[in-house]
Parts: structure tokens; sequence; C-alpha cells
């Protein structure tokens, strides 16, 4: 148990790392659309985009402005959640959005939240697939465990106390309604064997 528990720790501080070196490095999130270019059809890359879309990681930042989120904001001391950093932090890719980032506030939880910041992989992504994407920074959910998918999870599924919605996670009903591994295309399917 206390081998599973600093090998957690681990995995938690690794991604805590990887998230400050992509701020140290002022490394620029794209936003979504750029995903969707290769990730909305069977013809290139697969359906992942429009399953997002559907779910509600895309709708994060927006519901944000229910009147059940701003009564509960107010009870903090927050006057608009849609503008306050710690509520931001994950009901968006970034709360704070620096000068070369492409990611909008209303796309919500998008790609980045989850696979880092893609300014610097990308490209290589396109041209040469996950494996060099993943040597510049991408976080590579679909090679993952169980244990490092959740801890990426746990970033904004945590217990918070100015989260009154909070819902004990439970990582196989939470990633069942956002898995979209089945969405990749035949033809990348292919490539990879």
């Amino acid at each position: 148990m206390l081998k599973r528990l600093a090998w957690m720790v681990c995995v938690a501080l690794s991604f805590s790392a990887t998230r400050a070196s992509f701020a140290a490095e002022d490394i620029a999130y794209v936003g979504a659309k750029k995903c969707k270019i290769c990730h909305s059809t069977e013809k290139k890359a697969g359906t992942h985009y429009k399953l997002w879309e559907e779910e509600a990681h895309a709708k994060a930042f927006i519901s944000l402005a229910s009147p059940e989120a701003k009564e509960a904001a107010k009870k903090h001391g927050i006057d608009d959640p849609q503008k306050d950093a710690r509520c931001l932090s994950c009901h968006t890719v970034k709360a704070e959005l620096g000068p070369n980032d492409k990611v909008t506030l209303e796309e919500g939880v998008s790609c980045e939240a989850c696979h880092g910041a893609a300014d610097k992989y990308l490209k290589p992504h396109e041209k040469e697939g996950l494996e060099k994407a993943t040597e510049l920074g991408m976080a590579p959910l679909r090679k993952m465990t169980k244990e490092e998918k959740g801890q990426v999870c746990l970033r904004c599924h945590k217990e918070d106390p100015l989260n009154e919605f909070h819902k004990p996670f439970v990582f196989d009903e939470f990633f069942a309604k956002i898995d979209h591994s089945k969405a990749t295309s035949p033809a990348v399917l292919e490539k990879r064997k």
C-alpha cells in the first residue's frame, strides 16, 4: 500500500512539474480549433473533437454562468465565477491566458487541459505521430495507466471548499464519459500496427 501511495505521489509530482515547465517556458496553448482540423473526421485522425464537443468539459466555462454557480460563488466572496482564477483553473484550459495563447476561455476544458499545451508538439504530432509529440511534452493518455490518468483528472476533480457541486471522483464512471480512445480513425490504427 505504501509503495503504491509513493508511486502515485511521484506521478502527481511529475504532472505538476510538466505543467510548471510549460509555464516556465511560456509554451503557448493553441486551442481546440487546431486539434479539430485532424480530430473531427474519420478521413483524418478520428472523431475525438466531436465527442469532446458533446460532453461536459466543453461546457465547463458556460456552466459558471448558471444561476446556481453564481449563487455558490457569492457565498465564497466571488462576484463572477467566469472571471475568477480559482474557478477558471478547473473550468477552462488555463485560468490566465498569456499573450501567445490562442485558446479561449469559452472552449472550457478542451484538449490541452489533459494533453498539455500544444505549441511545441502540434506540428510534430501531425507529421510524426504520437511518439514524437510525447517526447515534446504531449501527455499520451492512451499509453498511461489507470492511476496516471486518474492523477490528470484529479488536478480538477478533487475536493475543494469552493466547489459546492463536487462529487467524489470515481475513475471508471467519470472516464467512461470522456474516453475518446475509440474515436481514432481506422487509418491511424492501421499505422500503429
